[in-house]
């Protein structure tokens, strides 16, 4: 498991805990957790399992 999708599904697990399921950002949290593909576009779509192309 990356370290990527470990946060994510750090972020999905605290976002479960506090009941807060309803949101896109808890969605977007639980595919990118489960490994499937980034259900938000990006503007990199030779990287749809990642955002993080747009932090470098």
């Amino acid at each position: 498991m990356s370290t990527e999708i470990r946060n994510w599904a750090v972020v999905a697990e605290a976002m479960e805990a506090a009941g807060a399921t309803s949101s896109q950002m808890y969605v977007r949290a639980k595919a990118l957790a489960e490994g499937k593909l980034d259900p938000m576009p990006t503007s990199f779509p030779e990287a749809p399992y990642s955002i993080s192309a747009v932090a470098g």
